[in-house]
């Protein structure tokens, strides 16, 4: 009885750290006094399990049945200190191997009296308490089954490859050089940009010169364009491409701009608050060793994602649609706005 009271003292001080709710053991802190009010337990999402990094291990000569801490007349083996730091970040157990374990034990050692003085006084006899320990076990059940439906997801580099070949044009990249004109509302008299003829002028101008041949940095000085880009500018023109891969464009852009054949520059769109035009410089294709991580956290986020569904499929789940209606009035998050460019993800 009292080892299996040790062990879900265990589970319940290494559920905390990993919670978050103790962090004096990342920065060796001392434990503070807690409020007489326990602080209510944030909910925790299940999420996938990274893996675990090395984290560097402190010898100790003792065998695992030593006894190595004491709290009153309950003891704690090695063994019981180590299933807690076992069961710690990779970041908490480099901070405890290299700044000690004795954060750790002071830490340990209040859980254990105050577990103890919350038993003494019948604390955790209320509904209140039965419930949270119903709720924390839930959370910790849900971590480790999802947990497994992570492990259970893993992708073969043949998925990764066949991948690779079925959507080979998605990782297609150019090299891009951006020009814009800021423009102001139709309406608009005063504020940043152009009024929106005079940033059409000045854009057909630019985008003559460009396809002329025109040296890209006497162009930006001839319209007085920012190099880098300056915020207050109306005309930003872009002196040194960038890497944009397919899909990293507004839509309508992406399509007409990768059609492109390198020295080309697109027509000019007109989008709200500019007017924008490009020029390709060059085309690859990012080669398969340098997205693999990315198909494979794809794959892997599709295996999870079926795996949930069909759980879920298995069991009924019902909710009570005036219980969990939106709130009276609430209005829908706008759309932001997407950047015309979005650069290529660095392997």
């Amino acid at each position: 009885m009292v080892r299996i009271a040790r062990r879900a003292d265990l589970i319940l001080f290494a559920a905390l750290i990993m919670a978050g709710l103790l962090t004096g053991v990342a920065h060796a802190q001392a434990p503070a006094v807690p409020a007489k009010t326990p602080a209510k337990a944030p909910a925790a999402t299940p999420k996938p399990a990274a893996p675990k990094s090395p984290a560097p291990v402190l010898q100790t000569p003792e065998g695992p049945d030593t006894v190595v801490l004491k709290v009153g007349d309950q003891p704690y083996t090695k063994a019981d200190l180590d299933f807690i730091i076992n069961n710690l970040s990779p970041q908490v157990q480099r901070s405890v191997a290299t700044q000690g374990r004795k954060a750790l034990g002071d830490q340990f050692a209040t859980i254990v009296l105050l577990s103890q003085q919350a038993h003494s006084h019948h604390l955790d006899q209320t509904p209140a308490f039965e419930h949270k320990v119903v709720v924390q076990k839930q959370q910790l059940q849900a971590q480790a089954a999802y947990d497994e439906i992570v492990l259970q997801a893993k992708v073969t580099p043949d998925e990764i490859s066949k991948y690779y070949s079925e959507h080979a044009t998605e990782y297609d990249e150019i090299m891009v050089r951006q020009m814009v004109v800021r423009k102001r509302p139709p309406n608009a008299t005063t504020g940043p940009g152009l009024a929106p003829e005079e940033a059409k002028t000045r854009a057909e101008a630019i985008r003559k010169e460009v396809v002329a041949g025109k040296d890209i940095k006497q162009v930006a000085a001839d319209f007085k364009a920012s190099v880098p880009a300056d915020p207050k500018e109306d005309v930003i023109i872009q002196a040194e491409p960038q890497s944009v891969r397919r899909g990293g464009m507004r839509p309508e852009m992406d399509k007409a701009v990768f059609a492109l054949k390198d020295g080309e520059v697109s027509e000019i769109f007109d989008v709200p608050q500019a007017m924008v035009m490009m020029q390709v410089t060059a085309h690859k294709r990012a080669e398969l060793k340098d997205v693999s991580p990315q198909i494979e956290q794809a794959l892997q986020k599709q295996k999870i994602d079926a795996a949930m569904g069909d759980l879920k499929k298995q069991t009924t789940i019902w909710m009570d649609d005036q219980y969990f209606a939106a709130p009276a009035g609430l209005q829908p998050s706008p759309e932001a706005v997407a950047p015309t460019l979005k650069p290529a993800e660095k392997p």
